[in-house]
């Protein structure tokens, strides 16, 4: 009950957070063709659920290109370690699309999962919010469902923190 809670106040922190839009003009836009992008990202920490662990740490390394304005390719690599069941380690890719006006962005994507001799492929929804510190670095709060398509033990949802760069 109280991972969902808390799961619900960071949610609501994204939420409150993107409604502070930030206005560029044109001269500074970011999200813009031919840009490039880098990101670190991390969940876990009781702020993620799936009924196959109760705790677990994730890390995930980003990288991405601007194939239009607003529409970044991206491409991803996992690392989960959780109190039972096996370490896992994914590779994936996936797309994102940002309102320009106020940062929120909206992503589809799929990862390759291994994990102790069990091989899952799993799409992803997620949202979420760049919140620019400087020109050109961002931290990324997301929240995400993934769906496994071996077992429903290894679907879940939960809460991302992240930072990225965009140049």
């Amino acid at each position: 009950m109280m991972k969902r809670r808390i799961l619900m106040l960071l949610i609501g922190l994204v939420v409150v957070s993107a409604a502070n839009a930030q206005y560029l003009n044109d001269s500074e836009r970011v999200f813009t063709q031919g840009k490039w992008y880098g990101g670190l990202s991390v969940s876990g920490f009781d702020l993620n659920y799936h009924k196959a662990a109760k705790w677990s740490i994730d890390l995930d390394a980003k990288g991405g290109y601007f194939v239009a304005d607003d529409w970044l390719v991206l491409g991803n690599l996992g690392y989960q370690n959780q109190t039972y069941g096996s370490s896992t380690f994914s590779i994936g890719a996936g797309v994102r699309y940002y309102i320009e006006q106020n940062g929120l962005y909206g992503g589809l994507g799929a990862s390759f999962v291994h994990a102790g001799g069990i091989d899952d492929f799993k799409p992803e929804l997620n949202v979420g919010y760049a919140y620019f510190l400087t020109r050109n670095i961002t931290i990324e709060p997301e929240v995400y469902f993934q769906m496994s398509t071996e077992d429903d033990a290894y679907n879940g949802f939960g809460f991302r923190l992240g930072f990225g760069i965009y140049f």
